[in-house]
C-alpha cells in the first residue's frame, strides 16, 4: 500500500493471511464434521405421494434410446381436433409414470395439441439402470432422458416444425427448466411444484443449522456463503457417490428467455416452501408468471382448484403457443372470468422489448 510502512504493511498482510487461514480452517471443519450428515439428509427420500393413473387409452406406444442409451417406454397422443396447433411434452414427477399426464394435459387435445408422454428411466415400462439410484433431484440422467425424447419428436415424420412446449410436474418440471435453457426449438414451459437443488439445500442448511449447532450466538456469525460451500460440497460427495451430476436449476432458469414460463406453485407446500419458489423465478428474465394457488400443498395445485387450472393453462397457451388454440371447450370461457376475478396471488414480469 502507497506510504505505508514497510512493517505496518507486513503486519497488515499478516492479518490477512491469518483470516483467511482461519476462514479456511472453520469451512474445513464445518465440511468434516457435518457433510456426511448434509449427505444424509440430502439423498433421503421424503414420503411422497405420486400421482398414478389407470390408463383409459394407451396412444401410440414408442420406445427410443436416452441420449446415454438408456431404451425409454413413451406414448403419442393425437389431438382430437381436426387441426393440430401444437405438440405439449410431458414430464412425470418423481415415482409417478408417463400416465399421470392424463389430469394435466388430456383435456388440451381438444384446443388442438398434441400430447407426448414418457417414462423417465427406473420408472414405469422405461429401463431400469441398475447402477443408478434417482433421487427427487434432477441430474444429468433425466436431463438425458428428455433430451431423448426430444430428438425422438424430431425424428418423426409428423414432428412439428414449430416445436414443442414442455409441461413438467416436481422433478419433471425442474427437468423441463433446464431442457427448455438448452433446447432451441422449444417454445415455452410450464411448471406445477418445480425446485431448484441448490437453493433448496442452503433453504434447509440454514434452518436446520441450529439443530446441530447450539450457540445462536456462533450461527448469526455465519454468513451464508459459508451454507453454500457446503451445500456444493455435499453435492459433489453425493455426486461422486452416485455417479451422477445434479443440474443447476438457477443458472437455466437465467437462460430462459425468451421462451416464456408460466411457473405453478402450491401456497402451503412444506416441501419446497413458496419462499423457495419465488427465490427460483427471480432468476428468470424473460416472459414469466408466477401462480401460487392458496391452500395447495406440493404436487397438490390441480386438485386444489381444477378448472382454474385448466383456465390458466389454456390462457398461457393462447398467448404462447405458436398456433392460436382452438376454442372446442366451452368451459374454458366461463372459467376465465372466474380467474379474473380471483384473489390468488399472481406476480408476472413483462414481455421483454
Amino acid at each position: 500500500m502507497p506510504g505505508m510502512p514497510v512493517n505496518l504493511l507486513s503486519l497488515a498482510l499478516s492479518a490477512v493471511a491469518a483470516g483467511v487461514f482461519f476462514a479456511v480452517a472453520a469451512i474445513a471443519y464445518l465440511a468434516v464434521k457435518y457433510t456426511p450428515k448434509i449427505v444424509r439428509i440430502f439423498e433421503d427420500r421424503p414420503v411422497f405421494m405420486p400421482l398414478r393413473v389407470e390408463p383409459i387409452e394407451t396412444g401410440e406406444l414408442v420406445g427410443f434410446p436416452a441420449d446415454d442409451g438408456v431404451r425409454l417406454s413413451g406414448s403419442y397422443f393425437k389431438t382430437r381436433t381436426r387441426e393440430r396447433v401444437g405438440v405439449l411434452v410431458y414430464c412425470h414427477e418423481f415415482l409417478s409414470d408417463r400416465y399421470s399426464y392424463r389430469p394435466y394435459v388430456d383435456r388440451l387435445r381438444d384446443a388442438g395439441f398434441d400430447v407426448f408422454t414418457f417414462d423417465f428411466r427406473n420408472h414405469g415400462e422405461s429401463e431400469t439402470q441398475p447402477d443408478y439410484e434417482p433421487l427427487q433431484w434432477v441430474s444429468n440422467r433425466e436431463q438425458a432422458d428428455l433430451s431423448g425424447a426430444l430428438r425422438y419428436l424430431r425424428s418423426r415424420g409428423d414432428r412439428d416444425p414449430a416445436g414443442f412446449g414442455l409441461f413438467g410436474v416436481s422433478r419433471g418440471g425442474t427437468a423441463a427448466l433446464f431442457a427448455a435453457a438448452a433446447e432451441p426449438d422449444v417454445w415455452g414451459v410450464i411448471t406445477d411444484g418445480a425446485f431448484p437443488t441448490r437453493g433448496t439445500m442452503v433453504h434447509y442448511i440454514e434452518r436446520w443449522a441450529e439443530i446441530y449447532v447450539r450457540s445462536e450466538r456462533y450461527l448469526s456469525l455465519i454468513p451464508r456463503w459459508v451454507f453454500e460451500i457446503l451445500a456444493w460440497i455435499t453435492r459433489r460427495e453425493s455426486e461422486r457417490r452416485r455417479g451422477c451430476r445434479f443440474l443447476n436449476v438457477e443458472s437455466a432458469v437465467s437462460r430462459l428467455a425468451p421462451r416464456p414460463w408460466l411457473m405453478i406453485h402450491g401456497e402451503r407446500d412444506v416441501y419446497i416452501g413458496p419462499e423457495v419458489a419465488r427465490s427460483l423465478f427471480s432468476y428468470g428474465n424473460g416472459p414469466r408468471e408466477l401462480w401460487l394457488v392458496n391452500d395447495a400443498k406440493h404436487n397438490r395445485c390441480l386438485e386444489r382448484n381444477p378448472a382454474a387450472y385448466a383456465a390458466r393453462l389454456s390462457l398461457f397457451l393462447a398467448n404462447y403457443a405458436p398456433r392460436r388454440p382452438l376454442t372446442a371447450d366451452p368451459v374454458v370461457q366461463p372459467v376465465a372470468v372466474e380467474i379474473a376475478s380471483s384473489s390468488t396471488p399472481v406476480e408476472t414480469s413483462p414481455v421483454p422489448a
